[in-house]
């Protein structure tokens, strides 16, 4: 698995899903939703005021973008935007990744930003407070469905629809729930504990997980990790200049996996600093909503 180069000029892309045949993320600091084709067509979606982090897509398929600092989700429907949730309402926490189901519910994960500085290590007096899972319905309605989260990130949803992992990005784990009929959480368990800070992710036709590793070691680059339930390693991939920050199963035959980096965590986050890879991986991803 070498990597090579897809897309470069970018600040801090975040966010990665694969829809309509098109790699789709947020370049958070350039305000952007962006698209690229397999063969590398790039075309910016929409720009927001805020700063776009977590994607997905309603039950009329409009694309619903997480605006970080408004507490807010937001729809597009092609031509505008404008706000779909007030995450802000329920909780005074940021929020950040998002995933969404095969009915439009949306699964966004809270952050607490203000309550620690994630340039400096994390230690008993550098911790952010908890945070939560919060689920919009179909009919728009809020409700925390997950408490006590260390700074929710990354979040996939398994192949039958029945389970959604989630990386507890300073709990260095991450974790899996069992999905209610209603949408609810249920039976919350470790799906893998892994000795380092965990980002975004993305799931295989087999269940397993890639995760992004922001760093290995504080102050350098990090990489990505394939883990089984239960928290076998089968799979690793190391960014030797670059902090790695969210991946996603794409393509024709779902098995490229693009690898998004950004400016080592300490570093200033500017143009050029971000960019994708993409390998071959020997086993697919699947069509999520």
């Amino acid at each position: 698995m070498k990597p090579e180069i897809f897309a470069e000029n970018l600040i801090f892309p975040e966010g990665s899903r694969w829809k309509n045949n098109k790699l789709i993320f947020s370049d958070i600091f350039s305000n952007e939703v962006i698209s690229f084709t397999e063969e590398g067509n790039k075309e910016t979606i929409v720009k927001i005021d805020g700063l776009p982090v977590g994607l997905g897509w309603n039950q009329n398929n409009d694309l619903l973008i997480n605006s970080l600092q408004e507490k807010k989700v937001l729809v597009f429907d092609g031509k505008t935007t404008k706000e779909y949730a007030d995450i802000g309402a329920h909780e005074n926490n940021f929020i950040n990744d998002m995933t969404t189901d095969a009915s439009g519910r949306a699964y966004v994960g809270t952050v607490a930003l203000e309550s620690f500085n994630e340039n400096i290590p994390i230690a008993p007096d550098n911790m952010p407070t908890f945070s939560s899972i919060m689920l919009v319905d179909i009919d728009g309605l809020v409700r925390r469905v997950a408490d006590r989260m260390t700074f929710t990130n990354g979040m996939a949803i398994s192949p039958d629809g029945k389970k959604l992992v989630v990386a507890e990005t300073f709990a260095y784990r991450l974790s899996i729930f069992d999905i209610k009929p209603n949408g609810d959480l249920d039976n919350r368990r470790i799906f893998a504990d892994l000795g380092a800070p965990t980002d975004g992710i993305t799931m295989d036709a087999k269940g397993r997980v890639w995760v992004a590793i922001p760093y290995y070691t504080f102050g350098g680059p990090g990489g990505w990790v394939r883990v089984e339930d239960g928290g076998k390693v089968s799979g690793k991939i190391d960014s030797d200049t670059h902090g790695a920050f969210d991946c996603v199963l794409g393509g024709k035959n779902m098995d490229n996996l693009y690898l998004l980096e950004g400016a080592i965590l300490g570093n200033e986050r500017i143009k050029g600093g971000g960019r994708i890879r993409v390998c071959k991986v020997d086993c697919p991803g699947f069509i999520q909503n």
